[in-house]
Order: structure tokens, then C-alpha cells, then sequence
């Protein structure tokens, strides 16, 4: 028994002096993600539900959004964007997710059937959503946009990666802007 308590202190003492290296539990639950759960490959429905609940019907602001997020089961990862995005990952296939006060995205390797699944999401998400002309997907890098309007004004986009090692990543964005979008013009 004395054993026991010998290392019972002996855990707390150690974990003690980590928390007061100021690692949080975030920093302990990042720590055993497999890598290959950071940027997963999802399938082609995990990833448009996690745009439809985060992004499309998910909180506008980040503070609710990191809520809803946790709740899920999702950690923020330490380093925040320029614009104050967080990018949260979850131990499994789900997509992992930014946010932030301009909009949200999720993002995944690439796998067979997304496009057609992402093209499917945002006719019947999106009915008004009108395509972005060929000539302002290549100046932005994207891949598919779409012009929305109505409740909800912004951009809805994909864009491809191709990451090191001939793996490419597949994200789906929802940028938001506070009336309607002038872009599909010429310029």
C-alpha cells in the first residue's frame, strides 16, 4: 500500500510541475493525436457534415464557435492565424476545422467521391449560390466557387494542396462578408 501512495505523490508532483510549465490539457490531448488524425482522410460525408454543422449552420463568432467545437470533442491547436483563426483537430476521421470572425473552413486529404459530394452540399444548401467564372478561381487558387446571397452572404469555395510526399489536402470554406459579393465582374 505504501507503494501506492509513493506514486500516487510521485504522479502528482510530476504532473504539477508540467502545469506549471503552462501546458494545459489541450497541449496533453494534442500530444497523442496520431498524425495522421491532423489532416485525416475523411470521407466524402464526414466531410461535408462537419462544413454543414461548423461552417453553414455552425456560430459566426469564434468564442461560440470554440464552444460548439470542444463539445465535439475537438481541441484547438496552440498557434492562432494572423486574422485570430484557430484550426481544431479531433483524434479520428472528422475534418479538421478553422474559424474564424471572417468565415470557416474545413479541410482533408483528398478521397475519391468529395467533389461530387461537396458539388451535391451546395446546390441543395445553397440553391441561389452562383458559380464563380474560370479566369477568378485561378487568380484566388481555388478550385470551385460559389457566390451566395439571401440569409447568408459570402463565398463558398474548394481548394486543393499538394502537400509533400504527393498527398493532397481538399478544403471546402465559407468566407462571409456583410452584403452582397461583387465578384463574379470581369476585372
Amino acid at each position: 500500500m505504501k507503494a501506492a501512495l509513493l506514486l500516487a505523490a510521485l504522479t502528482v508532483a510530476l504532473a504539477a510541475g508540467c502545469g506549471s510549465q503552462g501546458l494545459g490539457p489541450d497541449a496533453y490531448e494534442l500530444a497523442n493525436i496520431r498524425g495522421s488524425n491532423i489532416v485525416p482522410k475523411s470521407s466524402p460525408t464526414a466531410f461535408v457534415k462537419a462544413f454543414d454543422k461548423f461552417c453553414a449552420k455552425g456560430p459566426r463568432d469564434p468564442q461560440s464557435a470554440d464552444r460548439l467545437l470542444r463539445a465535439s470533442s475537438y481541441v484547438p491547436l496552440p498557434r492562432k492565424a494572423r486574422n485570430d483563426g484557430r484550426i481544431y483537430v479531433v483524434d479520428d476521421k472528422r475534418p479538421a476545422v478553422g474559424v474564424s470572425s471572417q468565415g470557416c473552413m474545413v479541410q482533408t486529404y483528398s478521397r475519391t467521391g468529395q467533389t461530387a459530394r461537396v458539388r451535391r452540399y451546395v446546390a441543395a444548401n445553397f440553391p441561389s449560390a452562383a458559380p464563380v467564372s474560370a479566369n477568378l478561381l485561378a487568380r484566388h487558387k481555388l478550385e470551385q466557387a460559389w457566390v451566395i446571397s439571401g440569409d447568408q452572404h459570402g463565398i463558398v469555395a474548394t481548394r486543393r494542396t499538394l502537400d509533400g510526399g504527393n498527398h493532397s489536402s481538399y478544403t471546402l470554406l465559407l468566407y462571409r462578408t456583410n452584403g452582397p459579393v461583387q465578384w463574379n465582374s470581369p476585372q
